[in-house]
């Protein structure tokens, strides 16, 4: 994004009006704001959007109009009271060494277990946050989501065009994702197939999903990379990308990713720490898509994960 759209903290309640550049054509305005304005609550956003304080072209929209480039767009005064947390210069360092891959368009890295992709109320700090305060990395945009305890490839664009064209192979599961997890008991075969749907608890303070006849399809497949005596490595492929999907389809057959708090089992989980597993056992190995050419990219297991491995190895 050019320069000249660029709005400091400092000019927020000032009437800007602002040349849409083409780098930016087809993308909605409210997208557009919630971008441009870091720090301002979304629903302010959407406020002044509906109230027609947000104009294009000195014509009111909706929060879903497209802009075209050569568009100008008219922002209202907006104040807030911002207090930003400080930008841990050891996280961005550590994401920095975790970059799998990067060019004009894209943004992928090894996203380290234990840290939140993007902010909240309860986060300090975030990936998406850190990596946007480099002037370089400004525009960033989250291309898939990793829970916090989970580690591997976190792809984000640099464009919005990237953003886009990625955004809606994955709404139409035209990626390929395997994931690498240790989960509880013996696998029935050396592949099965989950495909029950999902539904989200839609409760903000402790969001969760549940298997249910009303939910949105979903469809997992575990395949056995080593059988333990507890335990089993497998290899999971996901055709679809619901909220906590493996966790959920694990737990639905009663074998429950190791290390997970919040659909697994305490006893479980109790005895694999003796085994030094700190965290959830589950891992984003690899990503396969198509942008502009073909891109696979794995993310090696990690030394956490690879050492309780290894112990249960000499345990066989």
């Amino acid at each position: 994004m050019s320069s000249n759209i660029i709005v400091k903290n400092t000019e927020k309640t000032k009437v800007k009006k602002i040349h849409i550049p083409s780098e930016n054509d087809g993308q909605r305005v409210d997208n557009y704001l919630r971008k441009l304005l870091t720090g301002v609550p979304k629903s302010l956003i959407y406020k002044v959007i509906r109230d027609g304080q947000v104009r294009v072209n000195s014509k009111r929209v909706k929060p879903s109009y497209k802009l075209m480039a050569n568009d100008i767009i008219r922002i209202p005064p907006i104040s807030i009271d911002e207090k930003p947390e400080a930008v841990s210069h050891n996280l961005i360092k550590s994401i920095k060494k975790a970059i799998l891959f990067e060019n004009d368009d894209l943004l992928i890295i090894d996203k380290p277990a234990g840290i939140s992709v993007h902010s909240g109320s309860k986060i300090k700090n975030d990936i998406i946050s850190s990596l946007k305060s480099i002037q370089k990395y400004k525009n960033l945009s989250l291309v898939n989501r990793l829970d916090q305890n989970t580690s591997g490839c976190l792809i984000m664009s640099k464009n919005y065009h990237a953003a886009s064209s990625l955004g809606k192979q994955f709404q139409t599961n035209n990626v390929e994702k395997h994931y690498t997890a240790l989960i509880y008991g013996s696998l029935k075969g050396d592949k099965i197939i989950i495909d029950t749907p999902l539904i989200r608890n839609r409760d903000n303070y402790n969001p969760s999903v549940k298997v249910s006849p009303k939910g949105k399809s979903a469809l997992s497949s575990i395949s056995l990379k080593k059988q333990f005596k507890n335990c089993c490595l497998v290899d999971i492929k996901i055709d679809t990308g619901r909220m906590h999907q493996i966790r959920v389809h694990a737990a639905s057959i009663n074998q429950p990713v190791c290390g997970d708090t919040k659909y697994g089992d305490i006893e479980v989980n109790k005895k694999f720490r003796e085994y030094g597993l700190k965290r959830m056992f589950l891992h984003s190995k690899s990503v396969s898509f198509y942008y502009k050419k073909e891109y696979n990219v794995e993310a090696p297991l990690p030394s956490d994960l690879s050492m309780v491995i290894d112990k249960l190895k000499n345990g066989i």
